[in-house]
């Protein structure tokens, strides 16, 4: 496998999933900065970008992750409940 930092090209994903912008569905496209520390999303056609690091985005997932399960006990508790 190739390190990003090993790479001479830029690498860019463009997803499947979309967001509205001005009236028009547009692809989200993901781009990796060379060190490998922070990447860039951008909607598809635009030049509005977000930046972050990828240590925030593992947080923001495993936040989520507990959060989902969090909401998985309280929906079996109360159907325990309601038994």
């Amino acid at each position: 496998m190739t390190k990003l930092t090993e790479r001479k090209t830029r690498l860019l994903f463009e997803t499947e999933e979309t967001a509205r912008y001005r009236g028009k569905e547009r692809a989200i496209v993901v781009e990796p900065d060379m060190h490998g520390l922070t990447l860039t999303m951008r909607l598809k056609g635009t030049k509005v970008r977000y930046e972050g690091s990828w240590g925030a985005v593992f947080d923001l997932f495993a936040k989520l992750h507990a959060e989902r399960l969090r909401y998985e006990r309280q929906m079996e508790r109360k159907g325990r409940k309601l038994k």
